[in-house]
């Protein structure tokens, strides 16, 4: 028998348009992938040089199941140094990735019946945390008129009884908009709980400061990692900041979940947080680049690009001036030009049809060239 839950979970489009170029490639064809928003880049040569370490040593057991307490520390510097944020690092948890934060957090604010209000469109995978806990999304349309981004308007109109979680992206995937300290400062002045996803911070391309929703509210739980800023996608490492009634109850599910996050990876994660910096820089300057090339070429073809992304390394460009829909646009464009792009059906509900998304995680030599097959399939 199968459960009611692994029966309705909806499957990761992305991931079956990267499989499906993958198998095309296994059949000889070359593909410029697009689709996935995991970083080309190697990681730090501190990063592997501490996992070759580790290993060595011999930092291959079991550590608490909160993370060691170098690390813990470690990412409480980062919020000193970073936003003048003074924090304990015992509300600091290490997690195995973000998507264990994530199931963490759920399975400590949310039950069966329980709220949480997410963007439309955005990343797909909350919606299935909230399921597999039996909580209810709660879907809140954004757009070009706001940017792509939440506001306290957007949620006058939907927070009904305060006991609701409020999840904000930002910079967000796909569309890489930023949400404004205003939205932040509206929720923690209702006391309305919330979950800020800040997996991509740092990767901002504008003036537009970054601060932390640690810097609004105490209160807030503030997930972030190593995966998209410092290129450390398979190494599986994040971390969240939780209010200190939290954390003996993540503490028990952390154990009975997964023990502890895998020992080497964490002291890879102290090496990034100590000298990755200039690594980070590097990377995020490339991702400048291949950015602004990607929006003027994807322009002059005919996409629409509303809201020019400020943060991580999406476009969320609208094909309504080229075609129907845009899961049999990104079939054919992945069939017939070989260049690989996510549907926007991907990221919710919200008119998302006419919108793909193209992850800017190739090089800027593989850029050019899916512009130019894509002046060449669109001209036929």
């Amino acid at each position: 028998m199968i459960s009611k839950f692994a029966q309705q979970v909806q499957p990761f489009i992305v991931m079956d348009i990267m499989e499906m170029a993958q198998e095309m490639e296994r059949q000889g064809r070359e593909i410029i992938h697009l689709e996935v928003g995991e970083p080309d880049f190697d990681p730090p040569p501190a990063v592997c040089r501490a996992m070759e370490g580790a290993l060595t040593c011999g930092r291959t057991h079991y550590t608490h199941s909160l993370g060691i307490w170098e690390l813990r520390c470690e990412v409480a510097r980062y919020y000193g140094d970073h936003y003048g944020v003074e924090l304990d690092p015992g509300r600091v948890v290490i997690t195995t990735g973000t998507s264990a934060a994530f199931l963490l957090i759920f399975s400590t604010w949310l039950e069966a019946g329980g709220r949480i209000l997410l963007s439309d469109p955005g990343y797909p995978c909350y919606k299935s945390f909230a399921a597999l806990i039996g909580a209810e999304v709660r879907a809140i349309p954004v757009g070009s008129e706001t940017d792509f981004a939440i506001t306290p308007e957007l949620l006058e109109g939907v927070v009904e009884d305060g006991r609701e979680v409020v999840l904000i992206s930002s910079p967000s995937n796909p569309t890489g908009a930023i949400t404004g300290r205003r939205t932040y400062e509206w929720i923690a002045q209702r006391g309305i709980r919330c979950i800020s996803d800040e997996i991509y911070h740092d990767l901002v391309y504008t003036d537009v400061p970054q601060f932390t929703g640690l810097q609004v509210s105490q209160q807030m739980v503030v997930i972030n990692g190593f995966s998209k800023r410092w290129a450390m996608t398979g190494l599986r490492l994040g971390w969240m900041v939780v209010p200190e009634p939290l954390i003996r109850p993540i503490n028990k599910i952390a154990q009975n979940l997964y023990i502890c996050p895998p020992t080497p990876c964490q002291y890879a994660g102290l090496a990034a947080l100590r000298e990755g910096e200039t690594a980070l820089l590097r990377m995020r300057e490339e991702y400048d680049r291949r950015r602004r090339t990607l929006l003027a070429g994807l322009e002059d073809l005919g996409f629409l690009v509303h809201s020019e992304p400020q943060g991580a390394f999406y476009i969320f460009a609208d094909i309504s001036a080229l075609a129907a829909d845009s899961y049999d646009f990104a079939l054919a464009m992945l069939k017939e030009a070989g260049v690989a792009v996510t549907p926007g059906k991907d990221f919710g509900s919200n008119q998302t049809s006419r919108f793909v998304r193209f992850a800017y995680t190739n090089s800027l030599q593989h850029i050019e060239a899916a512009i130019e097959r894509l002046r060449s399939w669109l001209g036929r």
